[in-house]
């Protein structure tokens, strides 16, 4: 079976949606812990503890973007967003990328983030659509699900 690349706008709209139930996830896991923050705490917070209840939830919607898209790429080759849009997550030969590996893109999207998306250029200019965080990891995005026909 010949792996057939997915394209770049299937890929955004993917990212886009994964994108969305994330901040649902997020939105509602700080609010649960600011509640929680509220109740144990009883008092209004001074400086520090804002602050310090302010890095905490970020620091959860780090942990959640990395433990959402480890285990679902890791698990099954595919998040939500993708799974929708018909397309995967695999190693170069098409064998399952695995959880090492989905780790390794996971943080190299972050990186490519962290250059204000220099890094995602990158796949505008080779054919199989890679990205650094694919180049890092050793991946590629296929489609899936149906025949390449209704591509």
């Amino acid at each position: 079976m010949e792996l057939v690349t997915g394209g770049l706008w299937r890929r955004g709209a993917a990212a886009v949606l994964d994108g969305l139930l994330g901040v649902l996830v997020w939105a509602w896991s700080a609010m649960c812990l600011v509640i929680g923050v509220w109740v144990f705490r009883g008092s209004p917070l001074d400086v520090a503890a804002a602050a310090l209840l302010v890095l905490a939830i970020l620091a959860l919607g780090v942990a959640q973007h990395l433990v959402y898209h480890v285990a679902f790429v890791g698990g099954c080759g595919q998040t939500p967003g993708q799974m929708a849009l018909g397309i995967a997550v695999v190693r170069r030969d098409g064998r399952a990328a695995g959880h090492g590996r989905a780790l390794a893109r996971c943080l190299g999207g972050g990186l490519s983030l962290l250059t204000l998306g220099v890094g995602s250029i990158v796949a505008l200019l080779n054919r199989e659509r890679r990205g650094l965080s694919d180049w890092l990891a050793g991946t590629r995005v296929v489609r899936r699900g149906m025949s390449a026909a209704l591509y």
